[in-house]
């Protein structure tokens, strides 16, 4: 559910070396409140991460600013197979991001979550000419290590601070295709850490994957990885929310069923829509109890990255319905929602409570 937004704009109109990004002049968006019920646990190791979108000013500076300031020192970043190989051994992007990101967020101390995707939800990424292949074709594994040499040679001064191959695989994954997805991610994976040694190497899948009718097959493909890497959205199957305080029980339950792996919560929101029996309130509430949660788990949960810093525009939902094949009011709402501030700039109830809580903790 993540997209990199338009830094070519930002690094057209900044000089990196030296440059200090500041948000417009505003009143201080999460004034320091009275003692929570609860006790907050300083950060610690713990990261916080913010997906960063634009609202409707289309101001990346300012959102990022925002952001920072807010506790945020990990951001995402999502590129996909088949975007950037765009012929056989051929990587031409139209918009090399991870070689942006390289230079754009080592000069603002902010370190990324990276998923590169040969799957992403509903849809395969494979180049043009691989489509159709089975996952541990051995054509298909040679030339996706190509890519991770790609990408590692664009990206030599970006901290890391995961790496997904592949994002809520559990959506597309059927039959034999998990099998065949195992194996290349056994095999892909080992390159990978031959690149990155440092960073751990996984597979982003659901949470209701992970914990419902898939956890056996995920469990298997967690195997090979070094981490378990989460999208956690709190929904019933039409889009309506789930309760704020469901979050504990959630963070409980794959924490226990995992109780060996750190954890990485790599997506995690709550739409503020009435049509998704919400509102800014109950989000607000949702981002309290998933800092509540977060300390209750402090060592094995590693990272959370709350998605999206602002409401995204109509245009781009109908782009995201069109693209998950779905288009429901439920829905519609949900991927209009999901954001902490609205598209009009304007901070929601969550987004103050986020800087609230983070503040708490030392963020």
């Amino acid at each position: 559910m993540q997209r990199m937004m338009t830094l070519i704009l930002i690094l057209l109109l900044i000089t990196v070396s030296g440059c200090s990004i500041q948000a417009k002049p505003r009143a201080k968006p999460y004034p320091t409140t009275d003692p929570a019920i609860f006790s907050a646990l300083p950060k610690g190791d713990r990261q916080l991460s913010i997906d960063i979108t634009e609202g409707r000013d289309g101001d990346f500076n300012d959102a990022f600013a925002l952001a920072r300031d807010a506790g945020m020192e990990v951001t995402e970043l999502s590129v996909y197979w088949d975007e950037i190989e765009t012929s056989p051994n051929v990587y031409n992007p139209d918009s090399n991001w991870p070689a942006i990101a390289n230079i754009f967020y080592p000069a603002h101390d902010t370190a990324v979550s990276l998923t590169i995707s040969i799957i992403d939800t509903t849809s395969a990424r494979l180049p043009t000419d691989l489509a159709g292949k089975p996952f541990d074709d051995p054509e298909v594994i040679r030339r996706f290590t190509g890519l991770l040499d790609y990408v590692a040679a664009q990206t030599p001064d970006l901290t890391l601070t995961t790496i997904s191959i592949g994002n809520e695989v559990d959506g597309y994954l059927n039959g034999k295709q998990w099998d065949q997805y195992e194996k290349f991610f056994q095999s892909v994976s080992i390159h990978a850490r031959g690149l990155w040694p440092d960073v751990p190497i996984g597979v982003k899948a659901t949470f209701d994957g992970l914990t419902g009718g898939a956890k056996e097959k995920l469990s298997r493909l967690n195997r090979a990885g070094d981490a378990i890497f989460i999208t956690y959205y709190p929904l019933n199957r039409d889009f309506t929310v789930k309760e704020p305080d469901i979050v504990l029980a959630d963070f409980d339950s794959i924490s226990r069923r995992y109780s060996d792996r750190p954890i990485y919560f790599l997506e995690l929101g709550y739409p503020s829509g009435k049509d998704n029996n919400s509102s800014r309130s109950k989000q607000a509430e949702f981002v309290r109890q998933t800092f509540q949660a977060w300390d209750a788990h402090p060592d094995q949960v590693r990272l959370v990255s709350f998605t999206w810093l602002t409401d995204i525009d109509p245009a781009t939902v109908k782009r995201y319905e069109r693209y998950y094949g779905i288009s429901n009011k439920g829905f519609t709402s949900y991927l209009g929602t999901l954001g902490l501030r609205t598209f009009d700039n304007k901070d929601k109830e969550a987004f103050r409570a986020l800087g609230e809580e983070a503040e708490k903790r030392g963020w």
